[in-house]
């Protein structure tokens, strides 16, 4: 055993391993508080705009915001992943100049696609909005607000770019200070004063080109300033072909995303009204704080995974995958666990127009279940250089989601939605995990993952008793999800503690008595 691999005496981890730990509990930790932040912000403008236009204006809005994402992903053309691991990849081989070629070559890539993209949007808005209005003036009220955001399209792929880049360098926190905190703070502030000055929609889709352009500029100064003076000096490679390689492929994988690419409210849009469509994004709206976690870790995940598959370290990289996939269901779990057996209770911030979205609630759920159960193993087949195969699956996720979509939409509306999203969702998050075990050889599951299981289970268990006993008015459920969270928290206590957290406790503990004066 040599010395690098012999145990830690403080939690009984290598000390390898209690590296990569540190390293994914820092990075996920500051991108939690971003996504926690980000979420915030964005829950509060969804209020805002159904305050002021109801449910109806905000499924309009929703269907503006949800194209414009997807122009942005096409735009992006997957030039912010191929920069990420060709960095990530870089440094490892202490390759100065594949650092600085990388960061080119994706800012250029990025530059030619999303103008490509604003064109389109520019001269076919029109054409794009006729399919999902009724008459001449809805589809040109909705070619306009097309227009009046295609901006956020280039804006959107540069700042991704620029983010993922500091990604490379194994840090979060300009990345989060960028994405998560300026740039949504700025879409805050100024669509509520736009809002209230009287500007409308228009103005809220104006803050989102607005918001991008401020954090373009903040995350250009951060990766200015994490180059190192050998980058910046260094000469160009000819990387244009491996990146268009990687990055073309990664780029139909981000798309067809189904949490990016949205296709339950473009389906929705194409058969019922905004009413429905806005009910699904307030469903939608709901999930987000039980995917913080998952969302909130790939992306100092994914360098990870590219750089311990680059040196060969297989073990490590599948020790890591285990413990991140517990984390995300310990978190993630006793959300959506609440989100299925009192739906009508969130759906109540909205108002009492919105209660017809708490079936759906319930319904996207148990979808999010197997989501973030799953653990992040879409990253771990695209980072170790297979976007193909994330690519054949989100093909074949999206063409399962518009079947499922034109088939259940106009017998059950946004039911019908809600129903086909979870089953696809869950299907394709499954066969990711088989595909990364046989292309890779490692899977996210441990004895360990029960513990989650086991504590979400008996939690539920006490919440369905405690209902049936005492009802369901809105006080008696608080008071119903208050005590299944310390019967959560008790189980886990008493299934003990594992080696990983016990060493970030004492990785907190010694840093905070090193503080004290």
């Amino acid at each position: 055993m040599t010395r690098t691999d012999k145990p830690r005496r403080d939690s009984g981890l290598s000390t390898e391993s209690a590296a990569d730990v540190r390293i994914v509990a820092k990075g996920g930790a500051i991108q939690i508080i971003g996504q926690i932040t980000q979420r915030s912000l964005s829950f509060l403008f969804t209020l805002v705009i159904e305050a002021f236009f109801q449910v109806g204006g905000f499924g309009l809005y929703r269907f503006v915001t949800q194209v414009l994402a997807i122009g942005g992903q096409l735009g992006l053309a997957g030039f912010n992943y191929a920069s990420m691991r060709f960095i990530a990849r870089a440094r490892a081989l202490d390759d100065p100049s594949g650092v600085r070629s990388a960061a080119r070559v994706g800012l250029l890539g990025s530059a030619v696609a999303s103008a490509v993209v604003l064109a389109v949007l520019l001269a076919g808005a029109g054409i794009i909005a006729q399919p999902f209005t009724s008459s001449p003036g809805d589809a040109g009220e909705l070619a306009f607000l097309l227009r009046v955001g295609a901006p956020y399209v280039p804006l959107f792929a540069f700042m991704q770019v620029l983010r993922y880049s500091t990604q490379a360098y194994k840090t979060m926190i300009p990345s989060v200070v960028v994405g998560n905190i300026i740039q949504p703070a700025m879409r805050f502030i100024l669509g509520v004063a736009l809002l209230v000055a009287g500007f409308g929609i228009t103005g809220a889709v104006t803050t989102l080109s607005i918001s991008m352009g401020i954090g373009v500029l903040a995350a250009a100064y951060y990766l200015r300033r994490m180059l190192s003076p050998a980058e910046r000096g260094a000469e160009r490679q000819p990387m244009l072909g491996p990146m268009v390689k990687f990055a073309l492929p990664q780029a139909g994988t981000s798309l067809l995303s189904l949490q990016a690419l949205g296709l339950g409210v473009i389906v929705l849009k194409l058969f019922e009204s905004n009413v429905q469509v806005g009910l699904f994004g307030i469903a939608l709206a709901l999930q987000g704080p039980g995917s913080v976690f998952l969302s909130g870790i790939v992306n100092i995940w994914a360098p990870v995974v590219s750089d311990l598959y680059e040196r060969g370290e297989i073990e490590r990289l599948g020790f890591l995958y285990k413990t991140i996939t517990r984390w995300g269901a310990t978190f993630s779990f006793p959300i959506f666990a609440a989100l299925v057996l009192f739906p009508e209770l969130f759906v109540a911030i909205f108002g009492s127009d919105a209660a017809g979205a708490a079936p759906l609630v319930a319904v996207l759920a148990a979808g999010s279940f197997l989501y973030t159960g799953t653990g992040p193993s879409g990253y771990v087949i695209s980072m170790t250089g297979r976007p193909g195969v994330n690519f054949v699956n989100s093909i074949v996720g999206v063409g399962s989601y518009i079947a499922l979509g034109l088939w259940l939409v106009p017998r059950y509306g946004a039911l019908g939605m809600a129903i086909g999203d979870a089953v696809v969702t869950g299907s394709v998050n499954v066969v990711r995990v088989i595909e990364a075990k046989v292309l890779v050889g490692v899977q996210p599951y441990g004895r360990s993952f029960l513990k989650p299981v086991s504590a979400t289970a008996a939690a539920a268990a006490v919440a369905v008793l405690w209902r049936a006993v005492f009802g369901d008015a809105v006080i008696i459920s608080v008071g119903g999800l208050a005590v299944a969270a310390a019967v959560y928290l008790g189980v886990l206590l008493l299934m003990g503690v594992d080696p990983e957290e016990r060493h970030i406790w004492e990785t907190i503990k010694t840093r905070m008595l090193r503080r004290r004066p």
